[in-house]
């Protein structure tokens, strides 16, 4: 996986297992600090109960010993002084956005999804796999252990905010702080009041497919995913405000703002093509790029998209995409970055008689193939046995 943020001017892009913070000079990129997680995850201790022996596990590499560690969510703080990553070791650390020095790190029970800072950059909220949302503080805490929301004995530090039977696949809080939104693979967006996130606001529903990416600038939040349309959400209401065409077939991975003076554009990534549509939600225009892209942010005006080929910048008013010189390193992280899960699609259709009848005939049929043979095989051997039989009369 890839991430991308832009802090003071530079571009922080987490690749593999490696953070890089680099400065954009006439189309080239110079690394000016790089942080590798991996070290710093294999050294938190695990917890002390059974949760030791599944982590244990998962941190190594299909048998060979070698840790196949990957950031698999990253985000910037308000302020911009600091970036929190969580990774497939399930550990989360934060780091100095600027020095690209490691805070803290910590252990977390599963595999986590998304990760965002809160209003006043005290915590870090996480939304997982199994479907649970936790926040943890920024500075270090003495406190370990929490009953989940499944009543469950964690031995992790953290504290519950919600939990449901649905893939968590991004969290977002809103501008003023007050809701929590998390995005999952049932196709919603559960708004709960933050942090007392066991008093739902409302659902916002009506996409067709998973919800990946959730984007908040000011009082508008906009949302994309599997069905590959953008909506804007009142979400203490639950309704939606706008919502755009269709953009393709490809889904959406990620959704992005980008001010312009007064005014903003949305920018939705999917597949290799950028669409930007304006705060209507109206399609201005779409922008191909040369490789799938992985995430997106904006840097003076202009996008500046990842992917696992490279670093691209795309200006949205001449719609001029630049491929950026990138060192060897950053470049062989950025192959390396795995995608954690590549399909969000559940693997059900709305057309099961269709395909109950279709697999009926299917096997009716390879039942009639069967007896054919075996007629077949039966005839062959009551004909050898026949003739057999003759041979031996005659020979009497």
């Amino acid at each position: 996986m890839a991430t991308l943020h832009e802090v003071d001017g530079r571009l922080v892009i987490c690749a593999s297992s490696k953070v890089f913070s680099a400065r954009n000079t006439e189309g080239e990129l110079s690394i000016a600090d790089s942080f590798d997680v991996k070290s710093a995850s294999s050294s938190v201790p695990l917890p002390k109960k059974n949760i030791s022996e599944e982590n244990t596990k998962d941190s190594k590499n299909n048998g060979t010993g070698e840790s196949s560690c990957q950031i698999l969510c990253s985000a910037v703080s308000n302020c911009g002084s600091m970036l929190a990553v969580g990774t497939s070791e399930k550990t989360a650390m934060i780091v100095d956005a600027r020095s690209l020095q490691l805070r803290r790190a910590f252990r977390i029970p599963k595999a986590p999804t998304s990760i965002v800072f809160d209003k006043d950059n005290s915590h870090v909220v996480i939304g997982d796999r199994a479907g649970h949302v936790c926040r943890y503080t920024v500075e270090a805490s003495e406190k370990s252990g929490y009953v989940d929301m499944n009543g469950e004995d964690n031995p992790c530090e953290g504290e519950p905010l919600s939990s449901a039977i649905s893939m968590v696949l991004d969290v977002a809080i809103s501008h003023d702080g007050r809701f929590l939104l998390a995005a999952d693979r049932d196709e919603k967006i559960r708004v709960s009041r933050y942090p007392q996130a066991f008093v739902v606001q409302s659902f916002c529903l009506g996409h067709s497919a998973y919800v990946g990416s959730v984007a908040v600038h000011g009082d508008n939040v906009f949302t994309s995913g599997g069905d590959s349309i953008v909506y804007k959400w009142d979400i203490e209401s639950g309704k939606p405000v706008a919502q755009s065409e269709k953009l393709g077939e490809d889904p959406v991975r990620r959704v992005s703002v980008l001010p312009r003076d007064d005014l903003f554009n949305i920018v939705a990534a999917a597949g290799k093509t950028l669409h930007v549509l304006d705060d209507k939600l109206q399609l201005v225009k779409s922008l191909e790029t040369p490789s799938e892209i992985m995430d997106i942010t904006t840097q003076d005006g202009n996008i500046v998209a990842v992917s696992s080929a490279g670093v691209f910048t795309l200006d949205i008013n001449d719609g001029v995409v630049k491929t950026l010189t990138v060192p060897s390193e950053l470049a062989e992280a950025l192959s390396t970055a795995k995608d954690p899960i590549s399909n969000y699609f559940k693997n059900v259709t709305h057309q099961n008689m269709e395909d109950y009848y279709k697999r009926k005939a299917e096997k009716i049929e390879s039942v009639k193939e069967n007896q054919g043979r075996k007629r077949k095989a039966k005839e062959l051997r009551r004909k050898a046995a026949k003739r057999a039989a003759a041979e031996a009369e005659v020979a009497c």
